[in-house]
Formats: C-alpha cells, structure tokens, sequence
C-alpha cells in the first residue's frame, strides 16, 4: 500500500484553511463528510493527512468549512464556532439540545473573519496571534482553539496541535473534526493506542463520520497490524463516501492478505 503519509485524511485543516469556518459557533457543525477531502494545508486548509492522503481536500469536510461564530454551545454541546466550525457532514447520532445562544459581538466576529483570511492567504503567524487573541478573550467558543490545532498540526508542532485538539474536546466532547484530528496528530506521536481511542470516540459520536473511518482503516492496517479490523473501516468509509480507485486498490490488497475471495460475476440474464 502506499505510504502512511498518503492515507490519512484531514478534513478540518483543508476546510479551515481553504474555507475556514466563518463564523463562532457553539455547536457541532454537521458538514459535508470527508470522504472527499484529501488533507488540506492550511494554505489550502481539519490539515492532516489521512485520506489519500488521500489528504482531504479542502472541500467537504465537516472540519473544512470556515466556522461561522455563532454562540457558544452550553458545556456538551459541540462548538460550531471558530472552533467548532469543523464539524463534520453529517448530524451526530443524538440530536443536540436546543440551547438559546447568545449573540457573537461583532468585534469577536470581525477578528476572527481576518484571521480565517490570514489563514487562507498562508500567513500563518499573523494568523495563529489573531487565533490566540480570540482564543483567551472568548473561550467560551471553540473554533480559535480548533484552527490554531490546524496550524500547528500543518506545522508539525504536534505537541501544541494535541493540547490545542484536547481542548476543544475538553469543552465540547462531540466536535468529531477535533477528534479526527487529535487521532492524526496522537498517530503520528507514535501513540497508536491513543489514536485509536479518539477515532473510536468519535465514530461512537458520529457513526457516518467517512473521514474516522477511513484513518482509523489506517491506522490498524500500517501501525496495529490488525487487517481484518482495517478491512471492515474500509468497507465501511466506502459505504459512506464511495469508492475510489485506490480505495478500491487498498481494499483489493487487504483482501488478499485476510484471505477474503471476491463474490463471483453474475452473468448476465
């Protein structure tokens, strides 16, 4: 199979980058699946590499979209603000309660659209001090923290990348993008048991999460040495997100190895 490097898919870093979220939200986002998306750079843009890196593009990934700032979400609730923009396509399993938001100020709002800016036009330090101001003057919302763990994660500084992950999780356990993302980040750490706790989480979270699926396929078939296991994720990222032609060619190999033969043609009439 291809290099570990080419299969992890990172949709927040390509959607905070490339589309950043726009606005402070306090709940999770569910936003288009990261099936597509290879890794984004956060020139590009939830950064990572997983997918094909299929890296995820930019694109759909829940992470992906630039997170708008609504409110803050009440502890629990997934953040769809800066942070918590990266939310991923589809709704988690359990339906969010209705909370009543308060309103974003408008300073919080504007400095935050400048810093996705600077975000998006690579200038990435300009960018990380816009993210660490709003991130100390309005914790209560989570995007600055998840596109800061964005930033640090396309620049390697993994160990700030973690803390910057954890801390979204901290306050809102279901961000799925921030999930995905620690599970890249902790992989890449050498920490492979860790990895595969956080992407259980987050499929837990977010059953139809493809982009979970497909690193945690990943991560058992190159790291943990279980195929079988890393069959069955792919399978099921399939099922989600479609087959592509090296999924099919990663499928195809795993196959073999497990030992799995392919259902005979049906001939015609």
């Amino acid at each position: 199979m291809n290099s570990s490097s080419n299969r992890f898919v990172s949709a927040a870093l390509a959607a905070v980058l490339a589309g950043c979220s726009s606005t402070l939200n306090r709940t999770p986002l569910p936003q288009a699946p990261p099936d597509a998306v290879p890794v984004a750079k956060p020139a590009a843009a939830p950064a990572a590499t997983p997918v094909a890196p299929p890296a995820a593009k930019p694109v759909a990934m829940p992470a992906a979209k630039p997170v708008a700032m609504p409110a803050a979400p009440p502890a629990g609730a997934a953040a769809k603000s800066p942070g918590a923009a990266a939310a991923p396509a589809t709704t988690s399993a359990a339906a969010a309660p209705v909370v009543t938001e308060a309103p974003v100020p408008d300073r919080a709002q504007s400095q935050y659209a400048q810093a996705l800016q600077l975000m998006k036009s690579g200038k990435t330090l300009d960018a990380e001090l816009e993210l660490k101001q709003l991130a100390v003057a309005y914790p209560e919302f989570a995007g600055p923290q998840l596109n800061l763990g964005l930033l640090y994660l396309h620049d390697s500084r993994l160990n700030e990348a973690e803390a910057a992950f954890k801390a979204v999780l901290a306050r809102n356990p279901a961000n799925v993008v921030a999930g995905n993302e620690l599970g890249i980040v902790e992989r890449r750490l050498g920490k492979f048991s860790d990895a595969e706790a956080v992407y259980l989480r987050v499929i837990e979270a977010e059953p139809d999460y493809a982009a979970a699926h497909l690193n945690l396929g990943v991560l058992y078939d190159l790291y943990l040495g279980q195929p079988q296991k890393a069959l069955e994720q792919f399978e099921r990222y399939v099922t989600l997100a479609g087959e592509n032609k090296q999924i099919a060619g990663w499928l195809a190999e795993l196959k073999k190895r497990v030992g799995v033969t392919a259902a005979p043609k049906k001939e015609p009439g």
